[in-house]
């Protein structure tokens, strides 16, 4: 038997010759068949772009991206960690993240972010909504489809004030009264009203008002003016008739006898009449003065002569004495000489000749023009 071995050395040669062989193709075959095991292709969408990379099962999602040229910054974001291994992703998604400006609270700010719709950015800044307060566009809106969001900031008060009413002028005909004339009756009077007004604010901002209660609390009196419609008749003057001349013989001349000299009758002054027109004086100053009324107290006037009907009125000092007051319900243009405690601006006390003309005439509102 070892002789057999001795004599056949290259038989056994080629046997070793034929294993290493067969290894080597055995490695080949497992490393190509390795290859093929542990590479994995995976979809990537690009802001909605989809594409097909390859990689090693085992490579980070970051290192796959960046070997295919897909570099991520700041502005994109991942649905997926990117040290995750491929083998354990099943599709990528990578997308710009939003931005745009956000304003709020009288502050303005640039957002990018990975929200999706408004209502997550809200989320995301923690910004709260009040039950009135909103957000344009709403909270359901893509964020990709918009550039700015704004809270909105609602607020409703309600402001009670008082109102006035103002009284209207009501003409009543009076035919007692010559046409042209007129006489106020009773006096006007303002009303007032209790009124709550709903205001609406949008971020501080007044954008509506309305009126949700309002209630009259005084009534106002209207006033009240008697206008003359008596028709004036003017009265022809008399024709006097001549009388026919009649001869009369000569009288019979008596002896001159001379009489006795004549006493002179005393000198009484008589006042100056009361000034009446019914123009308005040249210059005069239109306005509207409460007029009432004063009678003879046996005292002299303030400016030192003693008071006259259709003459004398009270002013206030603004009113020099002689001041000319036209008041044409009166047709007469009144003379200031007299001053009264309770006459302040804008009130005339008319000097009359009895109380029962001061009760009659009352208060009453009446046109005016001064002459200053």
């Amino acid at each position: 038997m070892i002789e057999k071995e001795n004599k056949n050395p290259n038989k056994r040669k080629k046997s070793l010759l034929k294993i290493g062989m067969a290894s080597v193709i055995i490695t080949c075959v497992v490393g190509t068949a390795s290859s093929f095991v542990f590479a994995k292709e995976i979809k990537v969408t690009v802001d909605d772009k989809e594409r097909v990379l390859s990689g090693g099962m085992f490579q980070n999602v970051g290192e796959v991206l960046e070997n295919n040229g897909i570099e991520l910054g700041d502005q994109y974001t991942v649905n997926v960690d990117t040290n995750s291994v491929l083998f354990a992703v099943d599709n990528i998604e990578v997308k710009s993240k939003a931005s745009g400006e956000l304003s709020f609270d009288g502050k303005t700010i640039i957002y990018q972010t990975e929200a999706k719709t408004v209502g997550d950015l809200l989320k995301e800044y923690k910004i709260e909504l009040g039950d009135l307060d909103r957000v344009e566009p709403g909270q359901s809106t893509a964020l990709e489809d918009v550039e700015e969001v704004d809270v909105i900031r609602v607020e409703v008060a309600e402001l009670p004030s008082r109102q006035v009413i103002t009284y209207t002028t009501q003409k009543k005909d009076n035919p007692e009264m010559e046409a042209g004339k007129t006489k106020v009756v009773q006096v006007g009077v303002d009303g007032e009203s209790s009124q709550v007004e709903r205001v609406l604010y949008e971020n501080g901002v007044e954008v509506k008002r309305e009126i949700i209660y309002d209630e009259i609390v005084t009534a106002p009196i209207p006033e009240i003016v008697e206008v003359g419609t008596k028709a004036v008749v003017v009265t022809p003057a008399p024709v006097a008739e001549t009388p026919a001349v009649v001869e009369t013989p000569a009288a019979v001349q008596k002896p001159v006898t001379e009489a006795p000299a004549a006493v002179p009758a005393p000198v009484v002054e008589t006042p100056a009449p009361a000034t009446t027109t019914n123009t308005i004086p040249e210059g005069a100053v239109k306005t509207v003065i409460q007029c009432t009324a004063y009678t003879a107290t046996g005292n002299a006037t303030a400016s030192g002569v003693m008071p006259t009907a259709n003459h004398t009125v009270a002013a206030w000092s603004g009113l020099p004495f002689g001041t000319k007051i036209y008041i044409p319900a009166m047709g007469t243009t009144y003379t200031v000489e007299d001053r009264g405690g309770a006459v302040t601006e804008g009130i005339v006390d008319i000097y009359m000749d009895s109380y029962e003309a001061c009760i009659q005439f009352g208060r009453q509102n009446l046109e005016a023009y001064i002459v200053y």
